[in-house]
């Protein structure tokens, strides 16, 4: 199996998609000369500079110092010319061997560009690749587009093509051409199985190490050669040895390093460089049936792009030059720019730039670690300037702490249609509100009113000194389970201290959105961003204090403290509501930090106006910051149970057009096919507006007709659910979940074939007999 890749790639401006560079490498073209000879190189690149050597020239200085635009044959490197780039900072410091060379730009300056509204000063590279070829081509595409570009036998006009007839001299280039670039950020949609993957198992059966080389960590090897000043076709000796190694064993555990980053990140390091998994992104940035690029693409882009199967793309790329292989690397350059306008379209590397500058953390970490470490990055470091370290329990001590006793409370609605108006209340920022409000921390507790036997607290002993419960007695705050904390009078909390600050930075970012021109694009995405980051911040501190199983500072009285009060703030305004005779409003359904309120007989404006009225009173009986919202109105809506509802929402008494808004029924649901989320909402749709069920019922009949007669598409009887080989208890292969037997059967077919974990794989039920299905 031979090796072919895409390569694009992003420069400094995260908005900018048009300043790409691409690269193509695939292993065919049977028209090439045997190697051994360096004849057949030498032509073809002094026809290619004859043709046009200006935009040849561009092309070369687009890579910056040490790119070599050359064609490699069987003998070795043909023909070698490297340029620098002159806007690199020459170094004041010099190298051993007393010579300074010029700083990577991605490594030059150290001022924050967002403080002047520019971009990150980050530089991308994307990574696509093809298998199955047989001989090796690189395709340059340059970064430069204002000049015109000859076509080539393939007929790509703004591109160029190297051809290699080995394998171990399309790598090696492709190394030098990484190096020379010093990308801050390698990402590829499949980078496991594909893209940089795919070449570091090739490179590795060739007995290259391709992930070391193209590190910012290099090996010894690469060390010594620059310092000694070794010729080109020395270190290519020494990267390339004759003999091949091909352990599949050794070459899994060389690429993939760890199980977790192979199921939750990118499972690829490359040493000083970011390696991103476009499609595990993905996961969690949109939501979607299907995770492939073609679905993705559509989602986000709004653009339709064509899926192909690897048999036809490898038949387009045997016809050769002048005839369909100018198809096949089309399609593998838009796949490279794809990965880039996705990222930029959903803003990735801004916004992930601006949670760690936020969080102050690495940049990787924003993407594969969870809150815990945002939440300790910030507290402790404010911790720390009070003079305060946080305590490290083990295992063992937080397994023996008390178990946490208070849920928070959750309604069971009465499942019904309602044709009145029900308002919608939410608290803003529930827990966070409820830890500043009330002084919530470890340092401010004062322990149980009837402590245990045990005298613990958490997960260390504890017995209050009676002395200072003396002294203040008069700011006691007693939380509804019966334990004390000291007002902030006394001793300001770390953890209320720190909220207030990332709540009221919050306002002042989002106030400072407002004041910005449109011209200020740039900068308004920026503190987009960071007025994110800190909303993410504030709503997972109750979840560090509950964390008992993994967490480094668990504390089950505090978390049980901020539950209880949170649950005792949404009983009380339940009971204020439902007894307030002037609203004549009932509450049917609570869960955790909203209520659904119902007023009979009003109309879309009296219920704001009441609902306001509600937000007014309820505020004034909470202390600061604790803070009643209207979210919207739903009118009318269905309930079903809780966490399960959907109707027709309104934000505002002016709002002309209707939302349709479902939450946790199957119209949203991944679980299911498309035929029953489609039928269901038209169905619920027709009911909505006309208030009755003849229209529905003739529309679910004419649905039933088509489906019983075979009228309809196969597609919208599709299920996709998640597979996750490896996890599965059972030995037969008839007792796994459908879509694991999906997959399993795709694997015997094309051992590549096997699924990524928890991807989502599609498959259709059919009627048969009943057993096992066939193998």
């Amino acid at each position: 199996m031979k090796a072919s890749s895409l390569i694009g790639s992003q420069s400094s401006l995260p908005d900018d998609c048009e300043k790409a560079q691409s690269f193509f490498l695939d292993s065919s073209d049977k028209d090439m000369p045997e190697s051994g000879s360096r004849s057949h190189v030498e032509p073809i690149l002094d026809r290619l500079y004859h043709e046009n050597p200006r935009n040849l020239n561009a092309e070369r200085s687009a890579f910056g110092d040490g790119v070599t635009t050359i064609i490699q044959g069987g003998g070795g490197i043909a023909k070698e010319k490297s340029c620098s780039d002159s806007s690199h900072d020459m170094s004041q410091i010099l190298g051993p061997n007393g010579k300074s060379k010029p700083t990577p730009l991605s490594q030059s300056g150290f001022q924050d560009p967002a403080s002047v509204g520019g971009g990150q000063q980050l530089t991308l590279l994307s990574i696509e690749n093809l298998e199955e070829i047989s001989d090796l081509i690189l395709d340059l595409m340059p970064s430069i587009k204002t000049e015109a570009f000859k076509r080539t036998l393939d007929g790509i006009s703004a591109s160029k093509m190297l051809v290699f007839t080995e394998e171990k001299y399309l790598l090696s280039h492709f190394m030098k051409i990484v190096d020379s670039s010093d990308p801050d950020i390698i990402m590829g949609w499949d980078i496991q199985g594909g893209s940089l993957g795919f070449l570091a198992e090739r490179a590795s059966h060739l007995g290259i190490g391709l992930l070391n080389n193209i590190s910012r960590t290099p090996s010894e090897t690469k060390i010594a050669a620059r310092d000694l000043d070794i010729p080109e076709k020395g270190i290519f000796d020494n990267l390339i040895p004759e003999r091949l190694n091909t352990n599949p064993v050794i070459l899994e555990d060389a690429i993939i390093e760890d199980e977790w980053g192979r199921t939750h990140a990118s499972g690829v390091h490359v040493g000083g460089r970011i390696v991103l998994n476009v499609w595990r992104l993905m996961r969690g940035e949109v939501k979607l049936n299907m995770y492939t690029v073609e679905a993705v693409a559509e989602a986000v882009l709004r653009r339709k792009i064509p899926s192909f199967c690897h048999k036809v793309l490898t038949k387009w790329f045997s016809c050769g030059p002048g005839r369909g292989r100018f198809r096949c690397i089309e399609y593998f350059i838009e796949r490279a720019r794809l990965n880039l306008e996705i990222m930029n379209q959903l803003d990735m590397i801004n916004r992930t730039s601006e949670l760690a500058r936020v969080f102050s953390i690495d940049f990787f970490s924003v993407l594969s670690r969870g809150s815990q470490n945002r939440i300790e990055s910030m507290f402790l470091r404010l911790a720390h300037t009070q003079n305060y370290l946080a305590i490290s329990p083990g295992s063992q001590r937080v397994a023996s702490q008390p178990t946490m006793e208070c849920l928070p409370l959750v309604m069971e609605p009465e499942s019904r249609f309602y044709a009145d108006p029900i308002v919608v209340l939410d608290f803003q920022s529930h827990y966070p509100s409820m830890i500043i409000a009330y002084n919530l921390y470890f340092s401010t507790c004062l322990g149980k009113v009837a402590p245990s036997k045990a005298n613990t607290l958490g997960v260390s002993s504890f017995s209050p000194d009676p002395s200072v419960l003396k002294c203040v007695k008069n700011e006691i705050l007693l939380t509804p389970n019966g334990v004390m904390y000291v007002s902030s009078k006394v001793c300001k909390g770390i953890m209320p201290r720190l909220l207030e600050e990332i709540l009221s930075t919050r306002i002042m970012v989002k106030q400072a959105m407002k004041i910005l021109s449109p011209s200020q694009k740039i900068l308004h995405r920026i503190f987009n961003a960071r007025q994110l980051a800190l909303k993410l911040i504030a709503n997972v501190t109750y979840g560090y204090t509950a964390a008992g199983f993994s967490g480094h500072m668990p504390y089950a009285e505090l978390a049980d403290n901020i539950v209880q009060c949170g649950y005792s703030t949404l009983e009380k305004a339940i009971s204020f509501v439902n007894a307030h005779d002037k609203w004549k409003a009932k509450v049917i359904y609570g869960d955790t930090d909203s209520l659904f309120v119902l007023l009979k007989g009003c109309t879309v404006k009296e219920s704001f106006r009441i609902g306001n009225e509600i937000v007014s009173a309820i505020a004034a009986m909470n202390p600061n910051p604790v803070t009643l919202k209207m979210e919207k109105l739903y009118h009318p809506c269905f309930l079903l149970t809780k966490k399960r509802y959907v109707g027709y929402s309104y934000e505002s008494p002016k709002q002309s057009e209707l939302v349709y808004d479902a939450k946790g029924i199957e119209i949203v649901r991944r679980d299911t096919c498309g035929a029953v989320s489609k039928t269901l909402e038209k169905s619920l749709r027709l009911i909505f507006e006309h208030l009755n069920t003849s229209e529905r019922k003739a529309y679910l009949q004419r649905q039933w007709t088509q489906i019983l007669s075979g009228k309809v598409s196969l597609h919208d009887f599709v299920f996709t659910k998640e597979v996750r080989l490896g996890t599965y208890c059972t030995r037969s292969s008839s007792s796994l979940p459908p879509a694991a037997i999906v997959a399993t059967k795709a694997m015997r077919a094309d051992p590549r074939a096997e699924p990524r974990y928890a991807e989502r794989i599609p498959y259709v039920v059919i009627h048969g007999e009943p057993g096992p299905p066939p193998q």
